[in-house]
């Protein structure tokens, strides 16, 4: 567990850690990339979570569990804190024990002080795993999918099916186009470019497009970053330069501002 650079959390914390990519979010995924860093470390957890084929660093889909120093943190944490659980790993993949998922739950249910955001990208396997393990998700659970593009709306559907007190939606990397989106019993969405090494572009209309929805709709919207400032507004339609947008937008890789507005607002809590 530790601080991260992410806007929209404060902590992250890892009950289990790997994956395996499923769409085409998951293409530059930082986690893989550092995964494979730690396991080069030898850092126990880590290890055969990550392959390289064809000199690209990509995950084996072995899972495993933390030590129990790290799982059992946020219990010593003081303060009121957001977590966003597993940003290495999927806390739904199909390769996770359930006995992981139950100790992990409970430890959030023993903490009610700090609000726990769970994202995935494989929302189908949520309702039948909670089945399965005949669990209901805590109150100060945040449950959320990735919907980088039109072609995944359908997670938003079965998203909403799942009882949550918070349900959210990350539209990061933002790959394509959102389409319409019914944001029915969706209470916040995430939007952001792409960033890093071969990050993808992303139009500005996009960004546009799917903060209207959430203004038309009343969602909450939290417009993370450009991603690059090739992506930026200030760059593509009102041809600065690279040190100008620099200078007007310095916040978040690539700047931060959407028509001149910061959007970072949150849920408000149940």
């Amino acid at each position: 567990m530790g601080k991260t650079t992410i806007e929209w959390t404060e902590l992250t914390w890892n009950p289990f850690v790997g994956c395996e990519i499923v769409s085409a979010g998951c293409t530059n995924c930082y986690a893989m990339k550092m995964a494979h860093r730690l396991e080069g470390m030898m850092t126990a957890s880590y290890m055969g979570t990550t392959k390289v084929v064809n000199g690209n660093t990509v995950w084996t889909g072995r899972i495993n569990r933390s030590s129990d120093a790290t799982m059992q943190m946020p219990l010593r944490k003081p303060g009121s804190h957001l977590f966003f659980v597993n940003s290495m790993s999927d806390f739904w993949h199909e390769n996770a024990k359930d006995e992981w998922r139950k100790e992990a739950l409970d430890i959030m249910r023993r903490c009610p002080r700090h609000q726990f955001q769970v994202l995935t990208k494989r929302p189908q396997n949520i309702q039948p795993i909670l089945d399965r393990m005949e669990e209901k998700l805590p109150d100060n659970l945040w449950l959320g999918c990735t919907v980088e593009d039109h072609r995944v709306r359908d997670r938003i559907d079965i998203l909403r099916q799942v009882p949550a007190s918070i349900r959210f939606l990350s539209v990061e990397p933002m790959v394509a186009e959102p389409g319409q989106m019914d944001l029915t019993d969706i209470h916040w969405v995430i939007g952001g470019g792409e960033s890093g090494p071969g990050a993808r572009r992303m139009k500005p209309a996009w960004a546009r497009e799917l903060r209207d929805q959430c203004l038309e709709q009343g969602v909450k919207y939290f417009f993370k970053q450009w991603g690059t400032y090739w992506n930026n507004p200030l760059v593509v339609e009102q041809k600065k330069s690279i040190y100008e947008a620099q200078a007007l937008d310095p916040h978040g890789k690539g700047g931060s501002l959407l028509d001149g507005v910061a959007w970072k607002q949150f849920p408000r809590l149940p």
